[in-house]
């Protein structure tokens, strides 16, 4: 039974992984995993056959979520980008509830809200640096598709950081997409190189951030949601289309809190 539970929490974290406005790390946070999550990558050398035992349906589950999601996420974000984008700003505001309660889990300080500041701060100041990379004649090179790994990892591993925001703030995430769907091998290697230098040099700074500060932790998680969100806000649309972009920003919120119910009855 625990199996098929984390499948199910890998499969939406996978989905999550790759959908512009969510963190696959937020998410696990919000339903309660990301803290084993972490301890048990950061002791695989030392407790492997536990470890594993723990971490491979959650792998399995969210490495079906991206292989099945991709080729649906490219086609929605053609035809209807802006409204794409809405549901998933209001996804992340489903998740903002869940959130504070791990975060005042351990009570509430006012210096709290200032991490959150600080976090939506960098977030939104440091897209610009993180969007060094641009094509070159059109196409980006395996160098630039290693570093798209390396901030894959980093919205992965650092939750409230959505590293598809990112991407589509470069230019980067239609291309992503397009290799995933189609198993392109030369964006995908370099791509999981970057993913794991990223995963070796940020999990055990993590594991011991969350230790300690869990409380400052989880409130810079959603200064990151923030920053990731106003990056990327889409224009207003006028007329009728007004009150269509308001249901789905809605739609989102509604689903986001069902997903979390969902995942809590689950665990």
């Amino acid at each position: 039974m625990r199996v098929a539970r984390d499948i199910i929490l890998g499969l939406i974290m996978g989905i999550a992984a790759i959908t512009p406005g969510l963190s696959g790390g937020a998410l696990a946070a919000a339903m309660g995993i990301y803290e084993p999550i972490i301890r048990a990558l950061s002791s695989l050398p030392r407790n492997f056959g536990q470890s594993i035992a723990f971490l491979a349906p959650l792998a399995c589950g969210a490495l079906v979520g991206v292989l099945t999601f991709s080729g649906v996420m490219e086609w929605l974000m053609i035809i209807a980008p802006n409204q794409v984008t809405l549901l998933f700003l209001g996804l992340v505001a489903g998740s903002l509830p869940a959130l504070l309660r791990e975060a005042n889990s351990g009570g509430f300080r006012l210096r709290y809200l200032l991490a959150s500041l600080g976090a939506l701060m960098v977030m939104y100041q440091g897209a610009e640096l993180l969007a060094w990379p641009r094509a070159l004649n059109g196409n980006f090179g395996s160098l630039h598709y290693a570093y798209f790994g390396f901030i894959y990892a980093i919205g992965s591993i650092i939750p409230g950081i959505s590293s598809s925001f990112v991407l589509i703030y470069i230019g980067a995430y239609d291309d992503l997409l397009r290799a995933i769907a189609t198993a392109n091998a030369a964006v995908l290697i370099p791509a999981a190189l970057g993913f794991g230098l990223a995963a070796l040099l940020l999990l055990r700074a993590v594991e011991r951030v969350f230790a300690r500060y869990r409380g400052l932790a989880y409130y810079s998680i959603i200064g990151f949601l923030l920053g990731s969100a106003l990056l990327i806000w889409p224009d207003i649309s006028l007329g009728w289309m007004i009150m269509l972009d308001a249901a789905i920003f809605l739609g989102g919120i509604l689903l986001s809190a069902a997903l979390l119910k969902l995942c809590a009855r689950a665990s």
